[in-house]
């Protein structure tokens, strides 16, 4: 039975090794939880029967320190004396070693201490701060098979140097190990002070409230008043305390006895000779024989007990390190591996833009959907925002139609002067469509970030391929957006340059703009007096209302569309030579509004063009030729200059993951091979 817990002694170190900050495994174990001065070092040196255990004021213990006894066999400890040339005469019962320092032995106790010292100092530093890594110290005994885990005592002040925030600091490294329901907790408190105020029995009851997995230890029952004894019995009797495991008294070595080298045999007799004086009733059930021989029993039951579930989740944790393993696993076939690896980029960067992704993320806009994303939510609104008269005042129209007239006198429309204010004003359409390609492409280079998260995870493994990918892809998109960007500005410009007023869409253009624009332009050219003519008479109601037929109201709508696409094709294609004098103010109202009606029509083509545009000659063509790019400029690259191999270099932090990986999966591993001794016992 005994053998049980030199097995999880076994799990202790695998996983000590490994780190308790990068693999949590709840061993069953139990764990000494006390104040600084609640004598707590006394406890665990009486159990070992060794004074081994650094002392001083303030935090002593300032990492865990697992302590392992282990009952050796006459077979071991000489195979020890051998190993260390020792002669065996020297009557050496116990020895100590570390598992950081493997193979060296430790007679000398006091050498156990200033170790437990300095490899303190290396974890947690000089100045009195703490560490979570743990030290395992195997003490070698003739005595018996126990295993503890001795954490930092409870403090509230910081003394010195410590840090400010020290008690936090323990509080969270105490909490780490009690809070996991395989621990036992070993509760230290003193018989002088009250237990209700006993910041181990605290914390105990917080982690613990039913107190199914708490055994009480209290100390200093020798420094209680005489009239306190019943008080102290009916605590020790379990009437006080709230614990399922037991509660059991023990008086340890006073710093008098400790000064003058008392031997543990020693403080044991006197321990005994006290609780049969004072507590002649239940003397048998306390003392550190009892503490000990309640350990062990506890400590193997638990064991046996929480076994399988442990096992499940070792298993559990092993299959999932064989998974966090898989993608960090070196290529078998290197250039197989990359030929597939730029498809797999290709296909899934196209399927991210396209929409076919398989996992589509709900709390954002991605892909193609952030392309289609962008031309309504920023180019439509700037596009839209233009004004078609921007920095374009009367007096500016009044000088240009003057400059461009030159000595004669021009009709009603001037085509020159009006070719030059829509060039000026069409410019503006220019540069936001460029920016919108600009845009476009940044876009499209973002969309790597989304494509599937495990690809891009393996893609991130090696930087070369990296950045030789985005280089690829940052060269394509330079090449197609400087493509579009100069095709749209030659397409605007066409429109600057070739003015067709003419058209029946622009004439369409202002019949369907507002009132006021109408009525200016029709007012410039006179051509109210031509709709006279299509004006019936009214018949008046009783109340001078006008009515008539409803199909004489559209007929007449109709008509007067007619008279006015006519009158203002005649006024636009300069066939219009009435010599009817035209005010100038008429003449800048005509060109401005004109201007404004022209500027609407271009710039809903212009809208509509430059997206399809970009779609088509830019997101489609990048699409169709990435494939390609990538297996020319990469592949077909690498495999040229025969450097292959040199893609396949990783970033230094892969490594440092896949090794500490492998080094978990170790662990687990050793653990799973060690529990299978736990089912044979």
């Amino acid at each position: 039975m005994q053998s049980l817990i030199q097995i999880v002694n076994k799990l202790q170190d695998v996983f000590a090794v490994v780190g308790e900050q990068q693999i949590t495994v709840d061993l069953p174990q139990i764990v000494v939880v006390g104040t600084q001065s609640s004598g707590k070092s006394s406890v665990l040196e009486s159990i070992v029967g060794k004074s081994f255990l650094p002392r001083g004021t303030g935090i002593v213990t300032r990492a865990p320190l697992v302590i392992q006894m282990i009952k050796y066999t006459e077979e071991t400890r000489k195979s020890m004396l051998m190993s260390n040339n020792i002669k065996d005469t020297e009557n050496i019962k116990e020895w100590a070693e570390f598992l950081h320092k493997p193979n060296l032995y430790y007679v000398d106790f006091d050498l156990v201490r200033k170790e437990i010292e300095d490899k303190t100092n290396s974890l947690a530093g000089t100045n009195k701060g703490i560490s979570f890594n743990s030290i395992v110290l195997k003490i070698h005994t003739n005595r018996y098979d126990l295993t503890f885990v001795d954490l930092p005592g409870i403090t509230k002040v910081a003394v010195g140097d410590q840090p400010e925030d020290i008690d936090e600091q323990i509080q969270k490294l105490i909490i780490s190990y009690v809070k996991q329901s395989n621990s036992i907790i070993l509760a230290v408190v003193t018989a002088n002070t009250d237990p209700s105020t006993s910041e181990s029995l605290q914390i105990a009851k917080k982690m613990d409230p039913d107190g199914i997995r708490t055994i009480a230890v209290v100390t200093k029952l020798d420094l209680i008043d005489e009239g306190t004894l019943q008080d102290t019995n009916d605590l020790l009797c379990g009437r006080k305390i709230p614990v399922k495991l037991g509660i059991i008294g023990v008086v340890n070595r006073s710093q008098k006895d400790i000064v003058e080298n008392k031997s543990m045999d020693a403080a044991l007799s006197a321990e005994t000779e006290f609780l049969k004086n004072n507590y002649p009733d239940i003397h048998k059930k306390h003392g550190n024989e009892a503490l000990v021989h309640t350990l062990q029993t506890v400590l193997i039951t638990h064991i046996k007990k929480v076994f399988p579930q442990l096992r499940v989740e070792l298993e559990e944790m092993k299959r999932k390190l064989e998974k966090q393993r898989l993608p960090l696993c070196k290529p078998d076939e290197q250039i197989s591996f990359l030929v597939g690896l730029l498809k797999d980029i290709s296909r899934c960067y196209e399927d991210t833009m396209n929409g076919n992704q398989d996992d589509v993320p709900i709390d954002e806009t991605f892909g193609g959907g952030s392309i289609a994303k962008l031309f309504q939510h920023q180019y439509l609104k700037r596009i839209n925002a233009i004004d078609p008269l921007q920095d374009l005042s009367d007096e500016n129209i009044a000088n240009i139609l003057s400059n461009t007239s030159g000595t004669y006198q021009c009709t009603f429309v001037n085509e020159k002067g009006l070719q030059k204010i829509l060039r000026r004003q069409l410019n503006n359409l220019i540069q936001p469509s460029l920016d919108c390609a600009e845009l476009v492409c940044d876009e499209m280079l973002n969309v790597l970030n989304s494509i599937d998260v495990k690809l891009l995870d393996t893609l991130r493994r090696y930087p070369k391929l990296y950045e030789d990918v985005r280089k690829v892809f940052e060269k394509l998109l330079e090449e197609d957006v400087n493509n579009i960007k100069e095709f749209i500005a030659s397409y605007i410009e066409s429109y600057q340059e070739c003015i067709n007023t003419a058209n029946p869409d622009f004439i369409l253009e202002i019949l369907t703009s507002n009132d006021t624009i109408q009525e200016e332009i029709l007012a410039a050219v006179n051509i109210k007096k031509h709709e006279s003519n299509y004006k019936p008479e009214l018949v008046l109601t009783p109340t001078g209302m006008p009515i008539f037929p409803l199909p004489d109201r559209m007929a007449q709508t109709d008509r007067l569309k007619t008279v006015r696409s006519h009158m203002l094709k005649q006024l636009l294609s300069g066939l219009n030579n009435q010599d009817v004098p035209m005010e100038s103010s008429e003449q800048i109202k005509l060109h401005k509004y004109l201007s404004y009606c022209y500027f609407e029509y271009i710039r809903k083509i212009v809208r509509d063009f430059v997206p399809k545009r970009i779609v088509h000659k830019m997101v489609n063509s990048f699409l169709k030729n990435l494939d390609k790019r990538l297996n020319k400029e990469i592949f077909q690259a690498y495999l040229k200059e025969n450097k292959i191999a040199e893609v396949f270099v990783e970033d230094e932090s892969i490594i440092n993951d896949r090794n500490n990986v492998e080094i978990k999966l170790d662990a687990v591993g050793k653990a799973l091979k060690t529990m299978v001794d736990i089912r044979n016992c």
